[in-house]
């Protein structure tokens, strides 16, 4: 019997992705899945809305109402537990603004099966408007810590189209053997969101695990060619969990604070320069308060005023 894997896929208000997710899901070939949809206490009628369709899921499909809004890392823990608790030989971490090549989960199994020290393996994500244009083929994590996502905004090119060890991949898309959480645990939940999969793959790494990305296994994200940009939630998060994630590898404060330094300049020098990145310096203060609370041990939800 082929190794059982449970999709994971983390609902907070956008019932309308999430919907759409679940019924790409329909067309998925491989035949020992289930899904888990948590609600990360969403204020919209997403619950509803959800609930409303799992009748037409011709799949094992549950619906977990977390009641809050966990963030990503621990939203997606507590389907994570219940999976492990249920058997799950691996957990696919999947989101919700996702749509999925029928044939997705195969090469993911087929490559974590093929050797014990395979950990996590993730997909060669695209973008959903631009179909033929990769948002990730995986990343790197430079030796200063910085971290860079391969293929960004490159064409489908050969390049991207080769099997290839990595520091890390997107939590967009990633299967997560089951040995892997037994050993180095869950997604730290003080991240809340951003760095958090980066960082459970380099505890992975450290524990004897390899990362892979595997270009066989397509799926596409319904994130614009802009997003992100500099709002509040994404600096604030960004600033804090860098720090966080240099600590968690072992990086002295001293070398933590002088890589602190090393980017605010880079960002200084970049916003002299660009006129463009005059939009940045609003978000300057987002940028200081995630650098303190950092400094102060505030992780988990953002609070932002």
């Amino acid at each position: 019997m082929l190794p059982s894997v449970t999709i994971i896929t983390l609902n907070w208000n956008q019932p309308h992705y999430t919907l759409a997710c679940l019924h790409s899901l329909l067309s998925i070939t491989y035949p020992n899945f289930k899904v888990i949809v948590l609600d990360n206490g969403s204020k919209d009628d997403s619950v509803t809305q959800i609930r409303a369709v799992l009748p037409e899921l011709h799949y094992p499909v549950e619906l977990i109402e977390n009641g809050y809004n966990l963030g990503f890392a621990e939203g997606n823990n507590v389907g994570i537990r219940k999976a492990l608790g249920e058997g799950a030989d691996y957990v696919l971490l999947l989101n919700n603004d996702t749509e999925i090549a029928p044939d997705f989960i195969e090469p993911l199994v087929k490559m974590a099966q093929s050797n014990p020290n395979i950990g996590i393996i993730g997909s060669k994500i695209y973008y959903f408007d631009e179909p033929e244009l990769i948002w990730s083929a995986g990343g790197i994590i430079e030796k200063s810590g910085d971290t860079r996502q391969l293929g960004v905004n490159q064409p489908d090119i050969p390049e991207f189209n080769q099997l290839r060890k990595v520091d890390y991949v997107s939590g967009c898309a990633m299967l997560v053997k089951r040995a892997v959480i037994e050993k180095v645990g869950m997604l730290d939940a003080r991240f809340f969101a951003y760095y958090e999969e980066t960082d459970w793959c380099a505890r992975a790494a450290k524990a004897g695990f390899s990362v892979w990305y595997v270009p066989q296994s397509k799926v596409w994200h319904k994130i614009s060619l802009k997003a992100r940009g500099f709002t509040p939630y994404y600096v604030y998060l960004m600033s804090r969990n860098r720090l966080l994630f240099l600590r968690n590898r072992g990086m002295s404060a001293p070398r933590v604070l002088l890589s602190l330094v090393l980017v605010d300049l880079r960002t200084i020098i970049t916003t002299s320069i660009y006129k463009r990145h005059r939009s940045a310096r609003p978000m300057q203060k987002w940028h200081i308060k995630g650098v303190l609370d950092y400094l102060r041990g505030h992780f988990g939800e953002p609070i932002l005023r």
